[in-house]
């Protein structure tokens, strides 16, 4: 007998994206986020390492802080693996236009390094393809310029 679709993001996340993909194990700090001037704390649930599927992707899955719903889930892309003020003015242009959010997290902690990333929330579970399609073109594009930026000081 063949599966239904799933019908809602929680079961679509459950069945289709994290399924045979790499839980990252260990404690993980908190996401802020500003509502009404406010800055309220995203307690971090579990963090999927989605690199087997997509290439540099993070699923984020958070406890709310207000009661509904329970949990949010965050898709992440890494825009570059050490983090920079230079670098976060670079994407903070591609955020903006995109609606998006940009965050210097450490997603490995033992490694020591802040990965810039460029993160959506998914609120349908038929959102899921189009944001991944999103984050990679504005990842392409980030990464364009930085070429751009590396040539232009290399032919100095």
């Amino acid at each position: 007998m063949r599966e239904s679709p799933p019908t809602d993001l929680n079961s679509f996340i459950k069945n289709d994206v994290v399924k045979n993909v790499i839980k990252i194990k260990g404690k993980h700090a908190p996401i802020s986020e500003i509502v009404d001037n406010i800055s309220k704390t995203l307690q971090v649930e579990k963090l999927y390492d989605l690199r087997e599927k997509d290439k540099n992707c993070f699923l984020f899955i958070v406890k709310n802080y207000s009661k509904t719903p329970k949990l949010r889930y965050f898709l992440a892309i890494s825009l570059a693996n050490n983090s920079s003020d230079f670098l976060v003015q670079i994407a903070k242009d591609y955020a903006i236009k995109n609606n998006l959010k940009l965050v210097q997290y450490s997603i490995f902690p033992r490694m020591l390094r802040i990965q810039l990333l460029l993160i959506k929330e998914l609120k349908q579970f038929e959102n899921y393809n189009d944001a991944l399609e999103k984050l990679t073109i504005i990842r392409r594009k980030f990464r364009a310029k930085l070429d751009k930026i590396k040539n232009l000081v290399k032919n100095e």
